[in-house]
């Protein structure tokens, strides 16, 4: 059986952006609820997503590394090794100003809060929420039209 999951990124991050997805039709005789959602992993998309949120470089690393047939995932493993690396480069520049550093790691708890339950609550419709341009680069990563931002 193919691997026909339908794939449809919405909007730049926009958190009331709805979209209309239809999953593929599983089979009414088969007891794996995983049917056009199959993962290299063997772990349901609905966990895996979030789960690069959770452990951000790491979890996006291994993920990239291993995950081969779900699109959405690794869109989301992307997305988050991406994020990971700008907020350390960010606090690594901006150490020194006062209060920054507490705002961007502010900041970026509750950007990782967001994209982990939207990666988990879009689980089901496999709509990819993205967050601007590190959405458009990670899609372009796992879609591949270009490795470079330009």
């Amino acid at each position: 059986m193919s691997s026909g999951h339908r794939y449809e990124a919405v909007g730049d991050g926009n958190i009331g952006v709805d979209s209309q997805v239809i999953p593929p039709p599983q089979d009414p005789t088969s007891a794996d609820d995983s049917i056009g959602y199959e993962t290299s992993i063997p772990i349901h998309p609905k966990i895996l997503a979030p789960l690069c949120y959770v452990l951000p470089v790491a979890g996006g690393l291994v993920v990239i590394l291993l995950e081969r047939r779900n699109t959405y995932v690794r869109l989301h493993a992307w997305q988050s090794v991406i994020m990971s690396l700008i907020v350390g480069l960010c606090l690594t520049l901006l150490f020194w100003v006062p209060l920054v550093p507490y705002l961007i790691h502010l900041l970026s708890v509750v950007a990782f809060i967001v994209c982990a339950y939207r990666a988990w609550s879009d689980a089901e419709t496999l709509t990819f929420f993205k967050l601007g341009v590190l959405g458009d680069f990670a899609e372009r990563q796992v879609l591949g039209s270009t490795v470079l931002p330009f």
